[in-house]
């Protein structure tokens, strides 16, 4: 049997695609994997922000997709007053998209330039803390590498900076992919995996376009590569991720945190797949 967790796979194509051209997951992959988010899943940050009855709310890594200014609509078209929805991001290319975005939607979004390193330091400066957070995009598991203590070191360090600027008995909210259901599929031929691994067409939540292939290309304890095909323009590219499994991220949540609920693919009935786990954690 070919497993798919062998070395080449970290930075070569499957045979499959092995003519294909690498090019920049950002700029040229990323920008085709972008949709609009489903109705029901902005109803349910919307709803979970009013529920929680939430005023000062912040997207710690708002990207260049938009979801804080969908947000932010949701909210205003509900007629929900929130005192003030701001972003944090270190791109700079990400920040002027979503200024780009916002300024064409006309909402008063501040966004703040850090590393989540220096938080709860960034341009400009906070001057307040927020009702209500939130991470998504498995953008946590972005941090790490060496070995699985040292991931967990380091994204331990990451979610008590965010906690630095959440306030004592409010939310957060923050996903990552689904490593255990991932870890499962190991030993698998990579044909079975892109068999495997496969959800519906829609934004980064759930992980492909009609065009693009997304898959776990290298699975191990310490890291995985997502590979990228896009079929249409005979491009690939790659992305590394430093897992985090659910029990190690109950761990790292509950030492800030005391955790609320925990979400699969928006729905509270845990399930075996599953893109996205989703946690809504509390401030001790």
């Amino acid at each position: 049997m070919n497993f798919i967790n062998t070395l080449p796979y970290i930075s070569n194509p499957i045979d499959e695609f092995s003519d294909f051209q690498f090019v920049s997951r950002e700029k040229e992959i990323y920008p085709k994997l972008v949709g609009q988010t489903k109705d029901e899943e902005i109803d349910f940050f919307s709803q979970m922000i009013m529920d929680q009855h939430a005023k000062d709310i912040i997207d710690f890594g708002i990207g260049g997709w938009g979801l804080l200014s969908t947000i932010a609509k949701k909210l205003a078209q509900k007629k929900y007053k929130t005192s003030s929805i701001e972003g944090n991001e270190v791109e700079i290319e990400f920040i002027l998209q979503a200024q780009s975005l916002f300024y064409k939607n006309k909402q008063n979004i501040l966004i703040h330039r850090a590393n989540w390193l220096d938080l709860p330091e960034a341009t400009p400066t906070y001057t307040h803390t927020f009702d209500f957070g939130f991470l998504t995009g498995n953008s946590l598991t972005y941090i790490g590498g060496g070995s699985r203590e040292y991931t967990k070191k380091a994204q331990q360090s990451i979610v008590n900076k965010f906690a630095k600027l959440i306030k004592k008995w409010w939310y957060l909210f923050i996903d990552t992919r689904d490593y255990d259901y991932i870890k499962s599929l190991m030993f698998l031929p990579p044909q079975e995996i892109m068999k495997q691994y496969a959800f519906d067409y829609t934004t980064v939540y759930h992980g492909a376009g009609k065009d693009i292939i997304v898959f776990p290309a290298y699975i191990s304890e310490i890291v995985v590569v997502l590979h990228y095909y896009d079929r249409q323009r005979k491009m690939r590219s790659k992305l590394d991720l430093y897992p985090i499994y659910h029990h190690d991220m109950i761990a790292i949540l509950s030492q800030e945190f005391t955790i609320e609920q925990v979400y699969y693919d928006f729905k509270k009935t845990a399930k075996e797949k599953c893109i996205l786990r989703q946690y809504l954690v509390r401030k001790k």
